[in-house]
C-alpha cells in the first residue's frame, strides 16, 4: 500500500537523459510512489536526503550513471532501490583509457573581459589579492617564536590604523625544517616558502630561523637568491640563536618590521582585469549536495574566468581517481595527458609503498551524506574545475605559467591543498563544503561556498555564499545568474572585501610533506 504519493521535483536527476539513478531533496518513507515523466518508481526502502536511488532497474553487470559518467557496476539494483556500497562494483580504469584529448571550446568568450577588480599590482606583471607583510619561520623550532612578534608586531602597528594598505601582518607557523631526512620533504618545503616569499600578496618579509636546523640562514636564503624577488619587497632575516635568544630576536623583529611597514603601504590597490585572477578551488567535508550546487557553481564561475583569459588550479589528486577519463579529454595535448598520469601513478605507488588505501578518503560523513564510493566523490568534486580544456599539469607548488586551468599534483587534505595551490600563484580561494567547514588561509582570501541553504542558515558567520539554491524547482535556470553572482563576490573579495574565515582569522597554513600521504 502506498504511503505518499508526489512529484519528482522533490528529487534531483543531474543529467535526465543519461542517468539511471536520481538524488532524493528530503527523507521519504519506503512505499514513496514518485512519479517521473510517464513512469512511477516506488521506494523499496525508506530515504534519507542526499542518498542516491535507482529511477530504472540497472541489471548486474550493467554501469551506474550519474552526471552522464558510470560511477560503479550493478550487483543487482531494482528500480526504487536505494544506492548502497553492497549492492556496487567500484571501477578504477584509467590507466587503460588511450583516448585523444579533445579540449573544450570556449563557453562565454568576450562577455566577461571587461570586468576588473581593485588589486595591487607588482613588478613582473603579478597581481595581489591582498598586501601582507609576512613573518617566515623557517622550521617548526622557530614558529613560536615567529607567532610571538606577528601578534605583538600586529598590536602594537596595525591596531592604530596608520598603514591604510596593509591587511596585515601574518605568519605561517609549521612542523616542518628538521628532524627529517633532506630529500623531497625538505625540498617541497623550501619550494613552498619561497613561493609565498614571492607571492604577489606579499609587500615584505622576515624570516626567522633558529640557526641549526635543516632549512637555515644558509639553505634558504641561498634556494631565495635564485627567484626574482620583486625590486620593492623586503627580505630580512633574523637567527634567534645568533640574537642571543627568543626575546633579543623579537625586540630586533619588531624594529625591523616598524622600519619596513611604511615602504609595505606605499601601495593603493589599481584596476586589473579578470584576466589577473588565479582562483583555487577546494572542496571540504563534502556531503551528497556538494558535487550537485556548489562544486558546479564554482566551476561555472571558473570556466567565465578562464574563457576571459583568467587562470584557475584543481588539485586534490584522490579525489580525482575514477573521474580520470573525464578530465584526460579535456587536456590540451597528449603531453598534459602524459604528465597527468605520472602523477596519478606517483600518487598510486607511494600509498601501495606505505599501505595506504587510496579509498581511504572517503570518510563515514562522506558515507552518510549519500557519496557511496571515491568516483562518485570524485565526479562531483572535479566539477569545480568547471569544463574548460586543461592547459597544464603542475607539482605540488610548482609556480603556475600557463594560463587557464591547471591542475596541480596535491592531496584531499584541505590545508595542505590550498596552502600547494597558493604557493602555485593563487590570488584567492572557491571552497565548496557540504557539512561545514571553517578553516581559510595565511595570506590569500577563501570563499566558502555552501551546497545547501540550510548549511548556509546554520553556519552564517562562516559560509560566504549560499549554492543551495540551485536544488529549487528552477535550480538548472538558476546556475547561470548565480554564477554571475558568484563571480561578482569573487570580484568584491579579490578587491578588499572581507570573507568570513578572515573575519574569523582563519589563516591555516601546512605544507603536505612526503612523509606522509594525505588523502
Amino acid at each position: 500500500m502506498l504511503k505518499e504519493s508526489i512529484n519528482f521535483k522533490e528529487c534531483i536527476i543531474v543529467n535526465p537523459e543519461k542517468d539511471n539513478v536520481a538524488v532524493s531533496k528530503k527523507d521519504f518513507k519506503a512505499g514513496t510512489a514518485i512519479s517521473w515523466k510517464k513512469e512511477t518508481v516506488l521506494l523499496k526502502c525508506g530515504i534519507k536526503k542526499g542518498q542516491r536511488f535507482a529511477i530504472k532497474n540497472i541489471p548486474e553487470g550493467e554501469p551506474i550513471v550519474q552526471y552522464g559518467y558510470t560511477f560503479g557496476i550493478s550487483k543487482g539494483i531494482e528500480s526504487g532501490d536505494i544506492i548502497h556500497p553492497n549492492k556496487v562494483r567500484d571501477i578504477y580504469t584509467y590507466l587503460n583509457y588511450e583516448i585523444e584529448s579533445s579540449p573544450p571550446k570556449t563557453l562565454y568568450e568576450k562577455t566577461y573581459r571587461t570586468k576588473t577588480f581593485k588589486g595591487f599590482k607588482r613588478e613582473g606583471g603579478k597581481i595581489g589579492t591582498r598586501n601582507y607583510y609576512l613573518i617566515v619561520p623557517t622550521s617548526q623550532c622557530a614558529s613560536e617564536t615567529a607567532l610571538q612578534i606577528s601578534r605583538a608586531a600586529n598590536e602594537r602597528y596595525l591596531e592604530q590604523g596608520k598603514y591604510k594598505n596593509i591587511d596585515g601582518i601574518a605568519t605561517i607557523p609549521n612542523t616542518e625544517g628538521c628532524g627529517c631526512a633532506s630529500n623531497i620533504q625538505i625540498d617541497r618545503f623550501l619550494l613552498v616558502l619561497m613561493n609565498f616569499v614571492n607571492h604577489p600578496n606579499i609587500g615584505g618579509t622576515l624570516i626567522v630561523d633558529l640557526g641549526c636546523e635543516q632549512t637555515n640562514y644558509d639553505v634558504l636564503n641561498a634556494c631565495i637568491e635564485k627567484i626574482n624577488i620583486s625590486p620593492s619587497k623586503t627580505v630580512d632575516w633574523v637567527t634567534i640563536q645568533q640574537e642571543g635568544g627568543t626575546q633579543k630576536t623579537i625586540k630586533k623583529s619588531l624594529d625591523i618590521i616598524e622600519n619596513r611597514l611604511s615602504k609595505v603601504n606605499d601601495i593603493e590597490r589599481e584596476q586589473c582585469l579578470v584576466a589577473d585572477l588565479i582562483v583555487g578551488t577546494e572542496c571540504g567535508a563534502s556531503d551528497s549536495f556538494s558535487g550537485i550546487t556548489a562544486n558546479p557553481l564554482i566551476g561555472s564561475a571558473i570556466d567565465k574566468i578562464v574563457s576571459n583569459k583568467g587562470s584557475a588550479i584543481l588539485s586534490e589528486v584522490p579525489e580525482m581517481i575514477g573521474a580520470e577519463h573525464i578530465l584526460i579529454q579535456r587536456m590540451k595535448d597528449r603531453n598534459v595527458i602524459s604528465k597527468f598520469k605520472k602523477i596519478m601513478e606517483w600518487y598510486s605507488d607511494i600509498a601501495n609503498k606505505l599501505g595506504v588505501d587510496m579509498g581511504d578518503n572517503l570518510v563515514p560523513e562522506n558515507e552518510a551524506g549519500g557519496l557511496i564510493n571515491s568516483c562518485i566523490k570524485s565526479i562531483g568534486a572535479v566539477a569545480k574545475g568547471g569544463t574548460s580544456a586543461i592547459t597544464d599539469i603542475l607539482e605540488y607548488g610548482e609556480k603556475l605559467t600557463k594560463r587557464g586551468l591547471n591542475l596541480m599534483q596535491g592531496p584531499g587534505n584541505d590545508i595542505e591543498s590550498v596552502t600547494g595551490m597558493v604557493a602555485s600563484g593563487a590570488n584567492i580561494i572557491c571552497f565548496s563544503t557540504g557539512k561545514g567547514t571553517v578553516t581559510g588561509n595565511a595570506i590569500v582570501p577563501t570563499i566558502k561556498i555552501s551546497s545547501t541553504t540550510e548549511l548556509y542558515e546554520k553556519m552564517p558567520d562562516d559560509i560566504d555564499f549560499d549554492a543551495g539554491s540551485l536544488l529549487s524547482e528552477n535550480g538548472n535556470f538558476l546556475k547561470n545568474s548565480l554564477s554571475d553572482d558568484l563571480l561578482g563576490l569573487i570580484i568584491k573579495v579579490a578587491s578588499g572585501e572581507r570573507t568570513k574565515s578572515e573575519l574569523n582569522r582563519q589563516s591555516q597554513f601546512q605544507v603536505w610533506t612526503a612523509g606522509k600521504l594525505s588523502l
